[in-house]
């Protein structure tokens, strides 16, 4: 069988991913290695790659399969009416949203399958069963065995060769309760793990493979929380040589030590980021982190202290927030002095206490197609939810206060026109100014690093290509 896997994305938009897309390569090398033929189109990562209609008409799948994000439903909708036009083939939906929202996409008719949960062992038992059929089956799977999971071929997937990052996954799930987190749906509290030396295997051949990785990156849903475990793994990182940078996903403020930083600065790291929430004490404490404000701060510092590069992550909009409140986290992550601040939207997906807070409290509005970061540029969604004291139109204007008053943005000539009208048509001027030094000087910050940063990997290509090297 021809099978096509496709991550939908807005092909009008630049580049967000810097690989392809890691479930639909787990799923597609599972497809050849039993005997079909298979195909990752993920235009997150090549907006340039080939149409639908061409690869329709050159590849003729036999099946079509899309990874579905809640933020971007709009161009996997659109992907799905033009291959029920263009081929009568069945069409199989997984992904986040499709675990999430499984019975909505259902009663929708949608697709021939729904898949809920993680189907890297499910999708191909299933394979010979999908067809076409006159409603939506859901196919519910178990969290698969992580010794079954296959190491993924990305050369299955369009544009592999410019991939920069690689991202590996040492383990699976997360114990941890936070209420606005839908990880305990898709992926379960329940912590699987990799095998560390097949996972430093799996690494050493990437590189080899891939010639332009730049990049590392841990994709766990909770790395450190076995720590000495993940000790281990950063010293069989540093004894086999690997000399690629780490990028560490979901790092948690308790379970950073001195250890930890020393190791991870033998082997070299871009930044650390770490998810701060909400700087009030009473909306940091509805969400359950199973963390203490004290742990945000003292984190912060060890990692200023290592020479580290700090990134911080807030939340606009948490159950019980009001714009009064979210002038505590602007005020705790200016005393930071974090590098870079991610300004989230809260999303209230389903599943997660968050969302019953809002169902019980406030209103949830449209989902679909909004991102919960706003742009370098300050772009900005609507917000998916609200409340009687913070209503949604307050919660998007606040998301741009947080930014401006930080300096989280891009600070580009090219865009003063449009932020003068942004700051002008939301009466923002004393939050523009106030917030003006910082900005300065993360865009500063930002731009030696990235100088730097280029001028290593000159020099090590130049070592590479000399003869004398």
């Amino acid at each position: 069988m021809k099978i096509l896997l496709i991550n939908p994305y807005e092909t009008s938009l630049p580049a967000v991913s810097p690989w392809p897309h890691l479930g639909l390569a787990i799923l597609a090398t599972r497809a050849r290695d039993l005997g079909h033929q298979a195909w990752v189109v993920d235009y997150a990562f090549t907006p340039e790659a080939p149409p639908l209609e061409d690869l329709v008409s050159r590849l003729s799948p036999g099946l079509f399969g899309l990874t579905l994000y809640t933020a971007h439903m709009k161009p996997a909708r659109q992907a799905i009416q033009k291959i029920r036009r263009l081929s009568d083939a069945p069409i199989a939906l997984g992904g986040p949203h499709a675990t999430l929202y499984a019975n909505d996409l259902a009663r929708e008719n949608l697709a021939d399958y729904i898949f809920r949960g993680e189907c890297d062992t499910r999708f191909d038992r299933e394979l010979e069963f999908i067809k076409q059929n006159p409603r939506s089956v859901v196919v519910s799977a178990e969290p698969p065995d992580l010794a079954e999971i296959t190491v993924p071929d990305f050369q299955l997937a369009h544009g592999s060769a410019a991939m920069t990052y690689y991202p590996i996954q040492l383990s699976r799930g997360c114990p941890y309760s936070c209420s606005f987190c839908s990880v305990k749906n898709i992926s379960t509290r329940r912590v699987r793990f990799r095998d560390i030396g097949l996972c430093l295997d799996e690494i050493e051949q990437s590189v080899r493979k891939h010639r332009k990785l730049h990049f590392v990156r841990i994709v766990d849903d909770c790395p450190t929380f076995d720590l000495g475990r993940f000790k281990t793994f950063l010293h069989g990182y540093i004894q086999r040589g690997l000399r690629k940078p780490l990028h560490i996903d979901n790092l948690r403020a308790d379970k950073i030590d001195d250890e930890m930083l020393g190791l991870i600065r033998r082997i070299g790291v871009d930044h650390l980021c770490i998810g701060v929430e909400s700087g009030n004490k009473r909306v940091f404490e509805l969400i359950n982190k199973g963390e203490k404000m004290e742990d945000i701060v003292r984190a912060a510092r060890l990692i200023k202290q290592y020479g580290f590069r700090l990134y911080t992550c807030f939340i606009i909009g948490l159950p019980g927030s009001t714009a009064e409140s979210e002038m505590d986290s602007i005020r705790l992550a200016r005393s930071l002095k974090p590098n870079w601040i991610y300004w989230n939207l809260f999303q209230p997906h389903k599943g997660t206490q968050a969302r019953e807070w809002f169902e019980e409290n406030g209103r949830i509005l449209e989902e679909e197609d909004k991102s919960s970061l706003i742009g370098l540029t300050l772009e900005t969604t609507d917000a998916p939810c609200d409340t009687p004291e913070f209503p949604a139109e307050e919660r998007k204007r606040m998301q741009i206060v947080a930014s401006l008053i930080t300096g989280a943005y891009w600070l580009n000539p090219r865009f003063f026109i449009r932020y003068g009208s942004l700051v002008k048509k939301n009466r923002l001027w004393r939050a523009f100014f106030v917030g003006l030094p910082s900005a300065l000087r993360i865009n500063l910050e930002m731009l030696f690093h990235r100088a730097g940063r280029m001028a290593k990997v000159s020099v090590k290509k130049a070592r590479f290509a000399s003869p004398c090297a």
